[in-house]
């Protein structure tokens, strides 16, 4: 089976191959590449009309009709995730649906869907996806919004069916204050799975029978736990192989499979252990008990049919690595930070999640790296007024068979 191999890792921002990409509420397209040098990329803004957006996850996808679907996210209390369909041909943007009125919400009264944190993800002439709140208190569900509304009710299972461009809320998790953080897809099965936050609960829902299913907590007690004790980083990745078996990862390292018609459903692989995935070890490196410090399961993760294995990136070190769920055997490849980073066990500037294997076994990773002043950089509202404007610049990594 062919092997990627590493070809370059790029240095910044102002150096990519090729990419699309939303940032603050903006849609970014590349064009004519093949006559740039390899240190410039032009670049068209195309303004969907959201002013309080602020986010993107996985959402953004070309459908096999040749549109692109995007979702933009908002951590404003009273304002909703949008769904929205960009048309390279007619170069206009398509407002599709605020999703809180999809669910029937209303954001004054109710926490609404905040965002899309997961994937769209095509089948059966439709994109699936689910919604996940973005209303917190420190760095969990607000339970008891001081404004009297109802909190949040719980993440869906939505689509938009690419003939009309509808959307419609397909099922409904019922879980209080619990998101749905990351979704995938067994196309042959027609089974939709996804993974609450905070709690970690493995859900399903069969899109021909209609059935849903709850399969319980993965993850301990997830992020709802103590620091230090048994508090868990629900994993942001969820993987499919090709039998349709569902794979995800702990923060304590563990690697779990679901096959849903054994009789006991969830099994860890006993031997492999994602914290050996650091090629740095240092007798004197120690977790501390700040959040998100150093993510122990993998960031991102997705299966190469080249390779009939998953490729992904463990979350603390930002190191690529080979899983062969088959021969039950873990690989460490390469390290995937951009330039300016320091070498070390842990990423301080994060792992992303911009992540995906190309059809030419080829990988393409979005990184960030330390920030650098940027001319004529419109100044973020967070930024102090006498502070020079400042971006962290992302490197687009890519390996090749």
């Amino acid at each position: 089976m062919p092997q990627p191999r590493i070809v370059s890792p790029l240095a910044s921002l102002f150096r990519p191959l090729r990419s699309a990409g939303i940032g603050v509420g903006l849609l970014l397209t590349a064009a004519g590449l093949a006559a740039q040098s390899a240190r410039t990329l032009p670049v068209e803004i195309f303004d969907p009309g959201f002013p309080v957006g602020d986010s993107s996850y996985h959402a953004l996808t070309v459908a096999s009709d040749g549109q692109v679907y995007f979702s933009i996210g908002t951590h404003q209390v009273h304002s909703s995730a949008q769904l929205f369909r960009f048309d390279p041909t007619a170069r206009k943007i398509d407002h599709l649906a605020d999703l809180s009125e999809v669910a029937g919400i209303d954001p004054r009264a109710e926490v609404p869907h905040g965002k899309v944190h997961t994937p769209l993800i095509e089948h059966a002439g439709s994109l699936y996806f689910t919604t996940h709140t973005s209303t917190y208190v420190d760095t969990l569900p607000d339970v008891a919004p001081a404004d009297g509304r109802r909190p949040y009710q719980g993440g869906d299972f939505m689509r938009v069916v690419l003939a009309t461009g509808e959307v419609e809320r397909v099922a409904a998790s019922h879980l209080p204050n619990e998101g749905l953080i990351t979704m995938a897809l067994d196309p042959d099965a027609a089974m939709l799975y996804g993974l609450t936050w905070p709690s970690g609960i493995l859900m399903g829902y069969d899109l021909t029978s209609g059935q849903l299913h709850h399969w319980g907590a993965v993850q301990e007690r997830g992020e709802w736990g103590r620091l230090g004790d048994d508090w868990n980083f629900i994993c942001r990745s969820l993987g499919i192989d090709q039998a349709g078996r569902l794979y995800g990862s702990t923060n304590t390292g563990r690697i779990w499979s679901f096959d849903r018609d054994a009789t006991r459903p969830l099994q860890y692989y006993a031997q492999l252990d994602l914290d050996a995935v650091p090629t740095i070890q240092s007798e004197s490196f120690a977790v501390t008990d700040e959040v998100h410090f150093f993510w122990r399961n993998w960031r991102t993760i997705a299966w190469n049919p080249s390779t009939e294995s998953f490729w992904g990136i463990h979350g603390g070190s930002s190191q690529l690595f080979e899983f062969d769920p088959t021969r039950g055997s873990l690989r460490s490849v390469h390290r995937m930070i951009p330039r300016g980073v320091e070498p070390g066990r842990r990423n301080p500037w994060r792992t992303q999640l911009g992540f995906l294997v190309g059809p030419d076994n080829t990988i393409y990773y979005l990184a960030h790296g330390p920030p650098e002043e940027v001319a004529g950089r419109p100044r973020s509202e967070r930024q102090s007024t006498s502070s020079p404007t400042r971006l962290r610049p992302t490197a687009l990594w890519t390996t090749a068979s």
